[in-house]
């Protein structure tokens, strides 16, 4: 698959930085700090994944110029306050941050420019949701996974448990950097387009995340049998499919038979 940074992730970091830096400067109390930081992490991520997936917005001068801006707007405040006031701790902080948004705003805004929506390409066939991007998997890997996502789900909650509850701030910072490392309930979805394969990477099992492109060009064939569906791509594993999980096996063949040879 076209891999790149996800452009969701980039924009979860650019939103936790930017409110991270204001709070800090504007001098709110730590555990509002943490908890908003931790609130526009998830946040810039969904928005981010939406924007990703369904429009072209991301790609646009005009937005990479406006969150530019914003970030350079920020530089400056953040340089007032330590002419005037010093660099404490709280400042070093703000610097931090604003690095943080500064590296999310480059994969937010760089990583849409070689793709775009799956809207853009004709669809002519849907294949099933897997727990990853190369393998459906069989009941009991499916059953692992479902059991990894609720137990990434319960540290995540014990955590905020102990920030909401014992006013613990570093356990917001905790909570949210587990659940981004781990996100639980990974999926990948591939649509067959006129173009070629688009696929659509889902966390907490609803939001998009990403979206990567494989031309047919580098689809070198595939190869289906009884029990199983392989797509065999140049680069990367190849694609593997349960044949009794696809919704038309005759349509999804018969559209591969159209694009690639059959091995």
């Amino acid at each position: 698959m076209d891999r790149r940074p996800p452009a969701a992730l980039g924009s979860g970091a650019y939103v936790a930085g930017v409110v991270a830096a204001v709070l800090l400067l504007g001098e709110s109390p730590d555990a509002t700090v943490a908890a908003v930081a931790v609130g526009g992490l998830c946040l810039g991520i969904a928005a981010g994944g939406l924007l990703v997936t369904r429009t072209r917005l991301l790609g646009h001068r005009i937005t990479a110029r406006f969150t530019g801006g914003a970030l350079v707007g920020l530089g400056v405040w953040v340089t007032w306050t330590g002419v005037q006031g010093g660099a404490g701790g709280r400042y070093q902080f703000a610097i931090g941050s604003i690095f943080l948004a500064v590296v999310g705003w480059a994969v937010m805004t760089g990583g849409e420019r070689t793709g775009g929506p799956a809207g853009d390409a004709e669809m002519l066939a849907v294949l099933p949701r897997t727990t990853d991007g190369t393998s459906a998997g069989d009941g009991r890997r499916r059953q692992f996974t479902l059991l990894a996502d609720v137990g990434v789900l319960v540290v995540v909650a014990y955590f905020w448990y102990r920030a909401a509850v014992r006013g613990d701030a570093s356990s917001w910072l905790f909570g949210g950097l587990f659940m981004v490392v781990f996100l639980p309930g990974t999926r990948s979805q591939v649509r067959l387009t006129d173009s070629g394969l688009v696929t659509t990477r889902y966390v907490c099992w609803v939001v998009p995340f990403d979206q990567s492109r494989t031309p047919w060009a580098r689809v070198y064939g595939y190869e289906a049998t009884d029990e199983r569906l392989t797509i065999g791509t140049e680069f990367g594993a190849d694609i593997v499919y349960d044949r009794e999980r696809l919704d038309d096996a005759e349509r999804v063949l018969g559209v591969l038979d159209d694009h690639v040879p059959r091995l």
